[in-house]
Formats: structure tokens, C-alpha cells, sequence
């Protein structure tokens, strides 16, 4: 300030540049201090970031060595339900498929694990139509039903005109086998293929009687009692487990001369171990090197080891079941047993479908039927099971 001479005080004007400059340091100042604290949070808000993001990634990585870990053990599992048919549970049973090629089409066997039969009508069968139904299990270990019985057996030399050509009018089988039979040796003649001759079909259970006691006979010089019995039972079956009692099994022979020429050598015995199965006709004693080398021995199951030209008829769905997974029927049944629902696919096209229920020992059984199928067919099993197999 200054004092005038009239003793008034007049306020000296501030210099705008050193206000300006004053100002401008302020803002550096300012803008240093704010690009420091700026630089400060951004680095605390960086490192607490790659802390978060390191120990997420870390998580990461265990949570995916566990997952991995416990993913190779559910494939493990998986694998073995598999690859085990052992296993009883539904989950192992869905998860299982068979396939195998019958000369140029591929057959694929799905189980179809618990799931039931969809939009299904009832139909009432009685336990005597069950028998007739050809899946009847008969050998050493499961002998006839007590409820047996022969009364629908029909000739098969006068029932097809002689067409079927027979040792003689005592060759008798029941329908399903006769009609399998008959349509097998028409096709075959188709392709030039005849001759055939049936030489034996059912036997009564007197007749069985009779060949087990003959051939006790011929070995009680050197065996007796329960000796006795045990080794004839190895060349002719104990009566009542014949596979001949049975009614759906015939054996073949070529005629002028049945016993001079061997039959599964032939073309003819060829044809029918290859084609049977289509209508519905298995091999029922495969045994080492016969009917072929390329055949496997099944006597560890069906406990005949003797070779006998002997066919059996078990149905179309069955027979083919049978062929994609070469089995014989004691194995087929034992399968069933443990599978007790599923479905045949031809190229992918399903065929067949076949379920198994429980046999309650009643006179008479309300069957499911699906309503798409166009053709079932129905038998008890003398396994403890009723087996419907459905056409598609």
C-alpha cells in the first residue's frame, strides 16, 4: 500500500502475470499430485486384480485336475459296467449293445435296460399255448414241464403232402416246427437244393425210455447202480431231457442212402446250417469241429458231446438273436435271463423285440402286445420266464 498526501490508502492492483503463474503452478501441482494418486489406485487396483485372477487360475486348475480325475473314473466305470455282463444294474444294461455282420447286413442287439413296453394292448394265453411257443428249454439240468403234453404234434410226411420227405409216417413235430421246415426245404428247393430227408423228429417219452435202457444194457458188465446210469447217460440223454422230447427239434439226412453220406458236408446240410436261421431254425448241438472247424464247441453248455445232425426250432427272432451272438440256447436263455429287454436292429432298421417276464405258474398269463408290432410270438422258456418276441 501507499499513503497519499491526504492520508487515504489506495490498494495496489495484483500483477495478473504473477497470478497466472501462481495458478498454473497450482495446477501442475494439482495434476501431478492426481496423476500420482491415480497411478496409485490404478497399481493397487492392478496387483489386487492379478492376486484375484492368479488364485482364480489356480482354482481353475485344481477344480479341472478334479474334474478329470473323477471324469476317467465315471469312463472307467463305465468301461467296465460295459464290457461286464455281469453287472445287474439298469444304468450297465443301457449302456450295452452287441453287433455282429450276417453276410452283408449288420445286426445290432440293444438292451433296453428297465424301460417298458410302449402302447401295449393284452391278450390271454394259456400256459399250454406257452409251450407250444418253441423257446422251451430242454436237457439234462431242466427237464419237461410236468405239464407236458404231445397232443398237438402233427405228421409231417401226410401234413405236407410228402413234401417234406420223411423216414416214415412216425416223424411227428409240432406246428411251429413243421411250418418252419416246410418253408426252409421250399426255399432251399428254390435253389436247386433237394433231397433232404427227416429221419427222426419227437420222441415219446416210452421211446426215450427204451434207448436209455438198451443202452444201459450194452454197459452193465462193467458198470452198475449210479455208475450205470451216469455213464449211459453221456451217449443217450436220461428220459424226460431229450432234446427229441421236446417236439420242436428234427434231425436231417440226405436220401437215397441216409447213413452213407454225411450231412453237413453236403450242400444241402450246408444251405441249412447257413440259411435255417431265417426261418427261424438253429444248429442245436455245436460240439468240436462239427458241424464245421468254423463252428464253436457249445458241449460245455448243452452237455452233449456226441455229433448229431439234430435242428431246432426256436422262432425268427430268436433264431437271429442267436446267430449275431453264436449262441446256443442254453446261453440264449441264460442271456435273456440277465437282459431281459431288448431290441434287434437289421441296418439299423429295428425287426424285433424281445421281453421277458416272469412265469407265476398259472393257467393262464394277460401278455402285453405293442400296438406297432405286426407279429408276436410267445413261449415259456422252462427257465422260470414267459418270452414274447415282437415283429416289426
Amino acid at each position: 500500500m501507499r499513503v497519499n498526501a491526504n492520508r487515504k490508502v489506495h490498494q495496489m492492483k495484483r500483477d495478473p502475470f504473477k497470478v497466472l503463474t501462481k495458478l498454473v503452478i497450482f495446477l501442475l501441482v494439482f495434476m501431478v499430485v492426481g496423476v500420482g494418486v491415480f497411478y496409485f489406485c490404478s497399481k493397487t487396483i492392478e496387483n489386487d486384480y492379478i492376486t484375484k485372477r492368479n488364485a482364480t487360475i489356480q482354482k481353475n486348475e485344481e477344480d479341472e485336475v478334479a474334474f478329470n480325475t473323477r471324469l476317467n473314473e465315471m469312463r472307467a466305470s463305465a468301461n467296465e459296467n460295459f464290457f461286464t455282463t455281469d453287472d445287474d444294474s439298469a444304468a450297465a444294461k443301457q449302456l450295452q449293445y452287441w453287433e455282429g455282420n450276417i453276410g452283408e447286413n449288420l445286426w445290432r442287439i440293444e438292451d433296453d435296460g428297465t424301460t417298458a413296453l410302449e402302447n401295449t394292448t393284452t391278450i390271454v394265453a394259456s400256459r399250454s399255448e406257452l409251450l407250444l411257443g418253441g423257446l422251451m428249454l430242454v436237457n439234462a439240468w431242466h427237464p419237461l414241464p410236468s405239464d407236458f403234453s404231445d397232443e398237438a404234434l402233427v405228421t409231417v410226411g401226410s401234413t405236407s403232402g410228402y413234401k417234406v420227405p420223411v423216414k416214415d409216417n412216425s416223424v411227428t413235430l409240432f406246428r411251429p416246427a413243421y411250418d418252419a421246415l416246410y418253408e426252409a426245404l421250399e426255399a432251399a428247393a428254390g435253389e436247386g437244393l433237394e433231397k433232404y430227408i427227416v429221419q427222426e423228429g419227437y420222441r415219446t417219452n416210452d421211446q426215450q425210455t427204451k434207448l436209455f435202457n438198451d443202452r444201459m444194457a450194452k454197459l452193465q458188465d462193467r458198470y452198475s447202480g449210479d455208475i450205470l446210469i451216469e455213464q449211459a447217460k453221456k451217449d443217450v440223454n436220461y428220459p424226460g431231457t431229450s432234446e427229441y422230447q421236446t417236439g420242436f427239434s428234427f434231425n436231417m439226412r440226405l436220401y437215397p442212402n441216409p447213413e452213407s453220406i454225411d450231412f453237413v458236408e453236403s450242400d444241402q446240410g450246408k444251405w441249412l446250417l447257413e440259411n435255417g436261421w431265417r426261418y427261424g431254425i438253429v444248429f442245436r448241438f455245436p460240439t468240436r469241429d462239427f458241424p464245421s472247424a468254423a463252428w464253436e464247441d457249445k458241449s460245455y453248455k448243452t452237455g452233449v458231446s456226441v455229433e448229431l445232425n439234430l435242428f431246432r426250432y426256436v422262432g425268427e427272432a430268436h433264431a437271429a438273436a442267436m446267430r449275431t451272438m453264436n449262441f446256443c440256447l442254453e446261453e440264449y436263455i441264460e442271456f435273456l435271463i440277465k437282459h431281459p429287454h431288448i431290441s434287434i436292429y437289421e441296418n439299423g432298421s429295428l425287426r424285433y423285440e424281445i421281453f421277458r417276464i416272469a412265469d407265476t405258474g398259472e393257467a393262464s398269463f394277460e401278455l402285453p402286445v405293442p400296438n406297432p408290432a405286426n407279429g408276436y410270438q410267445m413261449s415259456l422258456d422252462n427257465m422260470g420266464g414267459i418270452v414274447m418276441a415282437y415283429s416289426y
